[in-house]
């Protein structure tokens, strides 16, 4: 065998050692993905405990938008949404034929927000598991609220247009067929905001505010 046959031999020799030596410390530094879900899942409880126990602030700023967004474009149709702590009560400008306790009455609405919110827990556990400092982890928290704040407002607005022209009776249902929304988008948007965005939005958010992290540590090690 010449000599540089076994250059080669021993060139090989030391790249399989040294991948063996890469791959071992891998192992041993664990997977950080692996970790930070794990980490994540951790924080999970706590995050749904803050998301329960502070649920009426949390849910002002939708309830503020909500109104806006009701009272705001729609004032023939709707009068006011009130807070009750997080429960959401919407009173309509829609006239009952029957009366109650000898009065006229109208139609009221409750919305339950906090099921479109429940990204604001699950969004918690991962920005907290997330290496980061602490500037960028408190500055993550305040983009998590508004983006979740605003799929809730979304989840709000089209199940009260649902409540109005689906489930509150001819004369509702009339004023709501009325008003600019076709009633296969009012269904539409509804679907989208109970069974798509509160899951979907909050993962993407925080895929987009830590490419670099899931670049470094998920990318390349598909390569």
């Amino acid at each position: 065998m010449s000599e540089q046959d076994q250059d080669k031999e021993q060139g090989q020799d030391k790249a399989q050692d040294s991948g063996a030596t890469d791959e071992a410390g891998e192992t041993e530094k664990g997977n950080p993905i692996k970790e930070m879900f794990l980490l994540a899942l951790l924080y999970l409880p706590l995050g749904f405990f803050l998301w329960f126990f502070f649920g009426s602030a949390l849910m002002f700023p939708t309830a503020r938008l909500s109104d806006l967004l009701l009272t705001g474009f729609f004032p023939d149709i709707f009068e006011q949404l009130l807070q009750l702590g997080f429960q959401l009560e919407i009173h309509t400008r829609v006239v009952l034929p029957e009366q109650v306790d000898g009065q006229t009455a109208a139609v009221n609405i409750h919305v339950n927000p906090m099921i479109y919110a429940w990204g604001m827990a699950l969004l918690f556990g991962l920005i907290m598991a997330t290496p980061l400092t602490m500037r960028q982890r408190l500055l993550q928290l305040l983009i998590a609220f508004v983006v979740v704040t605003l799929v809730t407002v979304w989840g709000v607005f089209w199940e009260t247009w649902v409540d109005l022209a689906f489930r509150s009776g001819p004369e509702a249902g009339q004023a709501a067929r009325e008003a600019i929304f076709p009633m296969d988008m009012i269904a539409l948007c509804y679907q989208l905001g109970y069974l798509m965005f509160p899951a979907v939005v909050p993962v993407a958010a925080w895929i987009l505010m830590n490419r670099p992290f899931i670049e470094q540590y998920v990318l390349r090690r598909r390569h």
